[in-house]
């Protein structure tokens, strides 16, 4: 979502899903520094390099905390 904060994407699912916004902060912070994104969490995507974008689309999917994952050449350019 390129008008949305790499804060706001990761956490747009878990707004949808209608988790409260203490518990979609907490996941997304815990996302991003697992995912070293934390000093992008207020940039938007265009900010961002490739490599940074897909750990954005990772950290989409980890907060949802899914048994889980699926991916098909996840580190392919």
């Amino acid at each position: 979502y390129p008008h949305m904060t790499v804060a706001e994407n990761m956490g747009f699912a878990l707004k949808i899903a209608g988790v409260n916004k203490d518990e979609r902060a907490t996941r997304v912070l815990e996302a991003a520094k697992l995912l070293d994104l934390e000093p992008y969490l207020g940039r938007k995507p265009k900010a961002l390099s490739g490599g940074q974008r897909q750990r954005v689309a990772m950290g989409r999917a980890i907060v949802r905390q899914p048994q889980v994952f699926l991916m098909d050449e996840p580190l392919s350019n």
